[in-house]
């Protein structure tokens, strides 16, 4: 069928890439059996998104070079930093900055996303934090079901969050929504709720809930579903004062 998106890629360099792989999450997880082990579930260029088994108590320590994003799948998890003590339930997330001393807890089986950004020490030009300030700022969490409810208009992001050069966003999926091509970044899709079919160069998928796929840059796609469904995406942002980076 023919298609009114501007900017397709031509078919010489859609033979070039792998077909859409589509990761549940929720299945991935369940193979997880030991406390705090962890499972990488994809790479959308330099961020990483793993789940992992929370059940204990880890020790505090502090990230340099990367902030992290956990939401809960399933379970309850508290983290304790020292910007102050956060419980988070499923569909609830929060970032911890980098440098800020923290720890995460549970007293039963909880299943965590996390995104970390993984770009190599050496490209970041110095861009480290040895120490986050006690009085310097405060954790905070976002209900992704609570935001999903206050939206109205369908295919427009809404940003829950920052996670270094990311914005995290929200997407209420309704009918059929534009064709989208992003040329300096892959595009990860995340359905939160809901089913949505993504339609691409690279074929079609069809996305149940805690279902994902990472779409390479330089691919056009659109979403749409019919009924009120929630999608999450990641997308590049510029820094201030610094190049978008390829």
């Amino acid at each position: 069928p023919e298609r009114d998106h501007a900017g397709a890629v031509g078919m010489s360099d859609v033979k070039k890439k792998k077909p859409l792989e589509k990761i549940n999450y929720g299945q991935e997880a369940a193979k997880l059996t030991e406390p705090f082990t962890m499972i990488d579930l994809t790479q959308m260029d330099d961020l990483a998104l793993s789940v992992f088994l929370c059940e204990g108590t880890m020790p505090f320590h502090r990230h340099l070079d990367q902030d992290e994003l956990f939401m809960v799948h399933s379970g309850t998890i508290g983290i304790e930093s020292d910007w102050g003590n956060l419980v988070l339930r499923p569909g609830e997330l929060a970032v911890v900055p980098k440098g800020l001393n923290h720890r995460s807890s549970s007293l039963i089986r909880s299943l965590v996303l996390l995104f970390q950004p993984r770009l190599i020490v050496n490209r970041r030009n110095g861009d480290r934090r040895l120490f986050a300030l006690k009085d310097e700022g405060r954790l905070e969490k976002v209900s992704v079901p609570a935001m999903g409810r206050q939206i109205v208009n369908p295919h427009t992001p809404v940003a829950l969050a920052h996670l270094d050069t990311f914005a995290f966003n929200l997407l209420l999926c309704s009918e059929t929504g534009p064709w989208r091509q992003h040329d300096r970044q892959s595009s990860l899709v995340l359905c939160f709720d809901g089913q949505v079919i993504l339609d691409s160069d690279l074929g079609q998928v069809s996305l149940h809930r805690g279902e994902l796929v990472v779409v390479p840059k330089s691919t056009a796609f659109r979403l749409s579903s019919r009924e009120r469904s929630l999608v999450l995406e990641l997308q590049r942002h510029k820094p201030p004062g610094l190049p978008l980076q390829d």
